[in-house]
């Protein structure tokens, strides 16, 4: 139990609240009645003052007056002395002495000796101790004031842990909760923020590996094919291009499973615009450069990552070629924006709105896996991380997109990037 305590911020406070209220209340009730003994004590010397100064009257027989013995704050009780009595406190004998009695609520001093006896009232106002009681409730009023706000700051903590728990159990929820302290806010935020990361990740892992299986199951069963086949220089060549376009769909696939996760580190480099686009023409097959209208100038200049670049060509080449209705597409630099224009259908998403879930309907038959799912995913996340801006328009059965640069510094570009992925 010691060590539970130890570990946990929230049960250390309690205890240390609960080991303070005892503390209060132990030192309420020693001043309590360390004050009550000093009164009574206080009392009794009173009473001897007072039992010494009238004894000698008493042994004359002296009759007493309220005004004799209103100097000490007393006056002469004359009524019946009943067998309702409690002796609080007596000295001396049965000749001479004096005894502290209680009747009802009054306090009686019964002085006696050989001669007479003499009954007095005390008048005198009890201590109601209302000091002590007052102070030691202030204190813990306030203590629990403090307990309780305490806790209330403390709350979200503990929430956050619960929700840690559930999320080992595979909850994914936000956490919900606002708070008056920027400390607790940043905490809240920061776990949706973890937990948007993790759904971001999940979700498009899920798609890359899917999208990953379909992409190489084709030029697998290319392979098995061509074994089944007589051995011939033209089966080899086959088989090699098959082996090359295996180990290019590998190299990047690795790459985009880095550009999933964030990991990538972007290279803001110059290079020419149409030295990369032609690599990427190379990939998807140099026979279909006759259906690509270029008109960019050989001097045009394009910033960011090489390879993501290419990628990023490619799977624009792929979209424009395989989903446009004469199969063409047309680039061109104009205004300081690239344009890649192809007559067909409008985009099932809008490109240029901030997108987090990138799904492939299991429902809809699509061309290629790296169509109007994931390749509009890869098209967007590259431009974004390489300080550029996609823009998206629909016209006259043109679809139309624009990559222009971005004016905000890259650095805090890539941030704000990877904060609205996450």
């Amino acid at each position: 139990m010691f060590n539970s305590i130890k570990k946990s911020l929230i049960k250390q406070t309690k205890a240390i609240f609960i080991i303070s209220f005892f503390v209060i209340v132990s030192l309420w009730v020693f001043f309590y009645f360390q004050q009550k003994h000093q009164n009574q004590e206080h009392q009794i010397a009173r009473y001897f003052s007072i039992v010494s100064s009238l004894q000698p009257l008493i042994m004359q027989s002296y009759t007493f007056q309220n005004s004799d013995v209103q100097t000490f704050n007393m006056k002469v009780y004359k009524q019946k002395i009943t067998s309702n009595k409690k002796i609080l406190f007596e000295r001396g004998d049965k000749s001479k002495g004096f005894s502290v009695l209680k009747i009802d609520d009054k306090t009686i001093i019964h002085i006696y000796n050989q001669i007479g006896e003499l009954y007095l009232e005390d008048l005198q106002q009890k201590n109601d101790y209302i000091f002590i009681h007052t102070i030691f409730s202030i204190l813990l009023i306030l203590q629990y004031l403090l307990y309780f706000m305490l806790q209330k700051s403390l709350k979200p903590l503990q929430t956050i842990h619960h929700k840690l728990k559930n999320l080992q159990k595979g909850d994914m929820s936000i956490l919900d909760y606002k708070s008056n302290y920027d400390e607790i806010n940043q905490i809240v935020t920061s776990y949706n923020n973890s937990i948007s990361k993790l759904e971001y990740i999940l979700e498009t892992r899920e798609m890359f590996n899917k999208i990953f299986m379909h992409e190489l199951k084709m030029p697998i069963a290319k392979g098995m094919f061509y074994l089944k086949m007589q051995p011939s220089p033209e089966v080899n060549e086959k088989m090699m291009k098959l082996m090359q376009r295996l180990n290019s769909e590998l190299d990047e696939f690795s790459i985009l499973e880095s550009l999933i996760v964030n990991k990538n580190i972007i290279e803001q480099k110059e290079h020419y615009f149409l030295e990369l686009f032609n690599l990427a023409i190379e990939k998807i097959g140099i026979e279909h450069k006759e259906k690509i209208d270029i008109n960019v100038d050989e001097k045009t200049k394009i910033y960011g990552d090489k390879e993501l670049w290419i990628i990023c060509f490619k799977n624009l080449l792929d979209n424009a070629l395989k989903y446009s209705s004469d199969e063409k597409i047309s680039v061109e630099f104009k205004d300081n924006k690239f344009l890649f224009i192809n007559k067909g259908d409008s985009l099932p998403v809008e490109l240029s709105s901030d997108l987090k879930n990138w799904k492939i309907d299991k429902n809809k038959r699509h061309k290629s896996s790296t169509g109007y799912g994931f390749g509009l995913f890869i098209i967007k996340n590259i431009v974004n991380l390489n300080g550029y801006i996609l823009e998206y328009n629909y016209e006259n059965e043109n679809v139309i997109l624009e990559i222009k640069k971005c004016e905000t510094d890259y650095n805090d570009l890539a941030t704000t990037i990877r904060t609205s992925n996450s």
